[in-house]
């Protein structure tokens, strides 16, 4: 059976308990699903193995346990090499043979999932930008709490489309908030933290401010290259249109809307204007070119971090 939804695919698994599962597609998703499905095990009743461990996860596939069924989890089976694939699949091809135990395969890419009777496919979807504000909101309810649009907006605003930091922010949130109270506002999400205070939001704040000799320490430094380019694509973006409508004298009130730039006013005033202001808009112009073109690069499969790393090289020349 195949899947696209985590809810569906974990309670197909509860209500038949397959044995053979396999994933493939968004990241965060996946970990889902895994999470999920440990918290059914204890820890010494849980083996991970990746591609350089192939040859101990093939013996725990064969092995037959005397105490209870083990989780069995696979990472990544599409990169091994083909005769360790092969070898994988033949420990597979029969679900009930695996049995107690739980095996789950996760895939890098799903075309690449064999098609075994008795499994359960997940196929997760990338989320995208836009469906954030409502998987933040699903999130928190399912906690048992409440929370503003303009909190909603805020920290779709700091965190794009990173969950993981998103859920992170979201449980100190809560952690923080008063005994009893279920309603979560912007005041309480103020109480966190404007935005996080990580590498990759110094990379485009430092970008923001003109600090480009430091934005290139920053991304050196950075443990998640692969997130920066999002954020810095949207922030000059963002800067550009915001330069547009205060050359020609236009309220930029409105552009803070969901429909427009879905920024809050801290940020327009606080950041965003002091960088238009400071910026002519043939700067702004020519920086969104540049963005343009290295996101044509990275759509092309240039290395995202030497992509990052030649932008803000570009830009800190004159910078500070």
């Amino acid at each position: 059976m195949k899947v696209q939804l985590v809810e569906e695919f974990l309670n197909e698994y509860r209500k038949n308990k397959y044995n053979l599962l396999q994933v493939s597609g968004d990241n965060f998703e996946v970990n889902e699903v895994i999470r999920e499905i440990k918290k059914e095990f204890t820890k010494d009743k849980i083996e991970i193995f990746f591609k350089d461990d192939v040859e101990n996860a093939l013996y725990n596939l064969s092995m037959k346990t005397l105490f209870g069924g083990k989780l069995i989890i696979i990472y990544d089976v599409d990169t091994f090499p083909k005769s360790q694939v092969n070898r994988i699949k033949n420990c597979v091809k029969n679900p009930l043979l695996l049995k107690p135990n739980i095996v789950i395969l996760t895939y890098t890419n799903k075309r690449n999932i064999p098609n075994v009777e008795g499994n359960l496919i997940g196929t997760f979807n990338p989320v995208y930008d836009s469906d954030i504000p409502s998987w933040i909101l699903k999130y928190i309810r399912s906690l048992g709490y409440s929370i503003t649009k303009e909190a909603i907006n805020f920290l779709h605003f700091s965190f794009g489309t990173n969950r993981e930091e998103l859920r992170k922010q979201i449980g100190q949130i809560i952690e923080r908030s008063k005994e009893g109270d279920t309603a979560l506002t912007i005041e309480d999400v103020k109480k966190v933290g404007f935005y996080r205070d990580d590498t990759v939001f110094k990379i485009t704040n430092s970008i923001i401010e003109g600090k480009y000799r430091a934005a290139l320490q920053y991304l050196m430094e950075c443990s998640d290259k692969n997130a920066i380019f999002y954020f810095v694509n949207r922030d000059l973006r963002n800067l550009l249109v915001i330069k547009a409508n205060l050359d020609f004298k236009e309220n930029i009130n409105k552009l803070g809307s969901k429909e427009r730039l879905n920024l809050h006013s801290y940020f327009m005033y606080n950041l965003y204007k002091p960088a238009a202001l400071r910026l002519s808009f043939k700067e702004l112009e020519k920086q969104f070119e540049d963005i343009m073109e290295s996101e044509y690069r990275i759509k092309n499969g240039w290395d995202e971090f030497s992509v990052n790393l030649n932008f803000i090289s570009r830009l800190e020349v004159g910078g500070q």
